[in-house]
């Protein structure tokens, strides 16, 4: 994993528009972390599970907690079925 400022970006666009690790962008004032780059091949791995993320992050008041954790256990199950 890499870690880079926003500057860094200025200086070697390769960092996001060709990642070839996970790269962690913070803001250059601020010290934080404000985004992550992966790979294409990791996101094609992980991308519905980050669409199902980002979209219960949306309409967090669709799902109770309970509800939440149950549909996460019935995913899991789900996801090994044939």
């Amino acid at each position: 994993m890499l870690t880079i400022s926003s500057s860094d970006i200025v200086k070697k666009p390769s960092y996001v528009t060709k990642p070839k690790e996970i790269t962690f962008v913070e803001d250059a004032k601020q010290h934080v972390v404000r985004s992550v780059v992966i790979p294409y091949k990791i996101y094609e791995a992980i991308r519905e599970k980050i669409e199902d993320e980002l979209y219960l992050a949306a309409n967090q008041k669709a799902l109770s907690q309970e509800a939440y954790e149950e549909f996460l256990d019935t995913e899991s199950v789900a996801e090994e079925l044939p």
